[in-house]
């Protein structure tokens, strides 16, 4: 069963997909609330949770967004760069 909650979840599959990712949309939609009806505080809590427990498998990941690594460590230098894109 997968370890990644809501929002989380949503918010990968809706703004990490691999064909539409845009770095600049996520982190303006968090800082301004406009068009992201998740609670950021939760969200950004989640993701840091998932990154440091590794409690997404890339498996799971490429579920949600398509987007595929070979391996955890190629996915958390992703996750990584992902939180410090948008934080």
């Amino acid at each position: 069963m997968s370890q990644i909650k809501e929002p989380l979840r949503t918010v990968l599959r809706k703004y990490c997909q691999v064909e539409c990712y845009d770095p600049q949309l996520l982190r303006e939609a968090i800082s301004t609330g406009q068009g992201f009806p998740y609670d950021t505080s939760l969200f950004k809590v989640q993701l840091r949770e998932a990154i440091d427990m590794r409690l997404i498998s890339p498996e799971e990941y490429e579920e949600l967004t398509e987007e595929d690594y070979d391996s955890q460590d190629d996915l958390q230098v992703w996750l990584e760069e992902l939180w410090s894109e948008i934080f």
